[in-house]
């Protein structure tokens, strides 16, 4: 499998690509540079706008704007202009914690985890839920470093995992369209393999990606938690990935830089796996 390196970008710690099928543009972020970034595949530009914090996740929107989490809360951004506005600080009582990873889901919720900046062994950060209406809902408590967050195609699954180095889990629970989980099982434990579970993806076909963070792979695995595949990376520290390109058939994967020793870390890749993935949902912010 050819991985290409798309963008050298050397990036402090790449993450949360996602794909924008009106503008066939990636945005990702570069988490501890405070750096939302806009890369065209078309023409190899990447466009960065410094956020002077910590920027973690990306949502889409109905509209050209995109809603971005900070390390104060969540926000909406016109990239066209630059504006920003503050749509809530779910974590104003815990100014050492930030949020983390994300993912929208099909029935227009946006699902994101938290995290302590500098993580200490305990668990505090959480899961939470941004209703259509604006409203913050916690959902979970009890995680070290939120993330792997996915929802299968039918909408009816939430993946989550916690990469901290004693727990390294993906779990999922069953959605009820309403905002609610129940039943959460063990999907996938990564004890004993190369890497820890970090950002995640489904392609069409409802199988799981896995970033293996510290293993420099990406792992496939099917609804059932079998591992279907594995590819092998040019980094170390793989972040996430996401489906890409005008027919969703190009797979984008972000790394962290600052403590992976291979030349190329820190970069944004692309491969073409095989199967195609789905068009991103959009948050309606109208």
């Amino acid at each position: 499998m050819s991985v290409s390196i798309v963008l050298d970008a050397h990036a402090s710690v790449g993450e949360s690509p996602v794909w924008c099928d009106r503008r066939q543009v990636l945005f990702w972020v570069d988490i501890g540079a405070g750096v939302l970034h806009r890369f065209d595949p078309a023409t190899g530009e990447d466009t960065a706008w410094p956020m002077g914090r910590a920027v973690a996740c990306i949502a889409l929107t109905e509209g050209d704007d995109l809603v971005l989490g900070l390390a104060d809360g969540l926000f909406r951004f016109a990239p066209e202009t630059g504006a920003m506005d503050r749509i809530a600080a779910p974590e104003a009582d815990r100014p050492e914690n930030r949020p983390n990873d994300a993912a929208m889901g099909r029935d227009g919720r946006f699902w994101f985890g938290t995290m302590k900046a500098e993580p200490d062994g305990q668990p505090r950060g959480a899961l939470y839920r941004l209703d259509t209406d604006l409203s913050v809902h916690k959902v979970l408590d009890g995680l070290h470093v939120s993330n792997g967050l996915a929802v299968s195609p039918d909408g009816r699954t939430l993946y989550l995992s916690d990469s901290w180095s004693e727990v390294r889990r993906i779990w999922a629970f069953d959605m009820d369209g309403q905002g609610g989980l129940s039943d959460r099982r063990v999907f996938f434990d990564t004890a004993g393999l190369p890497g820890r579970p970090d950002g995640g993806c489904v392609d069409a076909d409802g199988f799981y990606w896995s970033a293996a963070i510290d293993g420099g792979r990406l792992l496939r695995i099917a609804p059932d938690g079998r591992v279907a595949r594995e590819i092998a990376l040019p980094v170390q520290k793989p972040t996430k990935c996401c489906f890409g390109g005008p027919d969703l058939d190009v797979l984008y994967v972000t790394s962290l830089g600052e403590t992976d020793p291979s030349e190329h870390g820190g970069a944004l890749m692309a491969l073409s796996p095989g199967v195609t993935g789905l068009p991103e949902p959009r948050f309606d912010l109208r």
